[in-house]
Parts: C-alpha cells; structure tokens; sequence
C-alpha cells in the first residue's frame, strides 16, 4: 500500500513497532516515525493497518495523542464492529474522524493496486479516504454507520473461507473419480458453483482464517444468531495449508 502512494507521489510518514518493518518505504522516500503519535501530528490522513483489536485500540490510541482536530484515522484491520464504535467516540471527544475502512483482497490486492475498502463512518471523511487511497484501492464502499464495513468484512471472510474449504473437497472428490481439478475449474466456472476463490485457485495464502472466523462466531453469539456451518469451519480450515491448495491445481 505504501509502495503504491509513494508512487503515485503522495507524501507519506510511517511508524511501526519494527525498524526494519519500516526502513523499504524509508528507503523509497517516506518519512519516518518514531511513534503513530508523531506519524499522525505530520498527517491529514491516518491509515491503521495491524492486526488485531489489541493493536487498534494501541496504534489509535497513540495516535490520538498526536493528531490535529479534522484528521481522518482509518481502522484498516478486521476487527470487531462495537471496537470501531468505541474508538470513534474517543476520537469524536477530540474533534477527530475515525472511520473503520476494513481491507478486501488481502496481500495480493494490496501488491497488485486492487484492495477493496468496506467502510463504515462520516461520508465525507469516507470520500476523502477513498480519494487518497486511489493509488492501492480498486474500490472505497461506504456500508453504513461506523462498524458497517466490518460486519461486511467478516460476511466476506465467512464466505470466503467457506468457498475454500467446499472447493478443496469438490476438487478433491473429482481427482479421487477421475477428472483433474485444472479441468474441473474450467467447467466450474461456467457453472452456478463459480466462485472468486476457485476462479484465483492456488493464490491463496491462508493467513488468518482463525482469527477471522473467530471474530464471526463470537459477534453471531453476541447477537444471538447460530452458525452451525461456520461453526465447523475454524477446525476444517486448520487442517488446510497453501501446499494442499497447490496440490490441486
């Protein structure tokens, strides 16, 4: 993503934890950080892209301490919706807009200019995120009220991660009957069985299916609501690794 703005010639301060983690965009001309607080002091536009809850509530709240009122703080990780909503309020007392704008399409979006942003805030600071984010999104969608672009993201990764599992047994079981998954994929996709993943099979690289549908199940309890199939999915997907994708190319 920091490749794609410096670019396209769009200033850009960095701050992670990692000197190392930093040092390619410094070398390539962004200006460094010694903390999200000094970062967000040299910026109309912040964008959070770590992990977790954990490391939101961390990066924002220390870049809360440094940011002047009007910046735009962006919630890039996929993350709990009532975690935005917390965060927005703390940023709202100090005259700050934060919005969550959750990341679609992973590291190859990111590499290749093609991320989509599901979005959930003020539609004015949602435009001007969409504005400067041009060089590395395909896309900026406003969802709704802040949160909204999460639920989207964790309805993505749900089937997302169900699409991959259904589509390593369906390969699976027509290698075991005597079609080989190239040309099965072929037919596939012509088919009501097309999917996204199986249309970009073996480019997956199965970074966070745990912590995704972790947070899926634990909102759906929250709200009452029974997965029973997503429910089965964090076991099913631990079992798969990127090899066993590749196998059935």
């Amino acid at each position: 993503m920091g490749g794609h703005l410096l670019d396209a010639g769009t200033p850009l301060v960095v701050y992670d934890p990692s000197a190392e983690a930093r040092r390619p965009l410094v070398e390539r001309g962004a200006r460094e950080a010694a903390s999200a607080a000094e970062a967000a002091a040299q910026s109309d536009l912040v964008l959070a892209v770590v992990v977790d809850d954990a490391q939101v509530r961390e990066a924002l709240t220390d870049a809360f301490a440094g940011a002047r009122p009007g910046t735009v703080l962006a919630i890039c990780a996929s993350v709990r919706p009532d975690t935005c909503r917390e965060l927005e309020a703390a940023g709202r007392e100090l005259g700050l807009q934060v919005v969550d704008a959750a990341l679609v399409r992973g590291e190859r979006g990111a590499e290749e200019g093609r991320l989509v942003l599901y979005c959930g805030g003020d539609a004015d600071a949602i435009a001007a995120l969409g504005e400067a984010c041009a060089p590395f999104a395909e896309t900026v969608l406003c969802v709704g009220a802040i949160g909204s672009g999460q639920v989207a993201k964790i309805a993505n990764n749900i089937l997302l991660w169900a699409c991959i599992r259904a589509d390593v047994e369906a390969l699976r079981l027509a290698r075991a009957l005597g079609v080989e998954p190239s040309a099965l994929r072929e037919a596939l996709a012509l088919g009501s069985g097309a999917n996204r993943p199986l249309a970009e099979w073996g480019r997956h690289r199965l970074r966070w299916p745990r912590k995704d549908l972790e947070v899926a199940l634990a909102v759906a309890a929250e709200a009452g609501v029974e997965l029973e199939l997503v429910s089965q999915l964090p076991r099913l997907m631990q079992e798969l690794s990127a090899d066993d994708l590749h196998e059935l190319l």
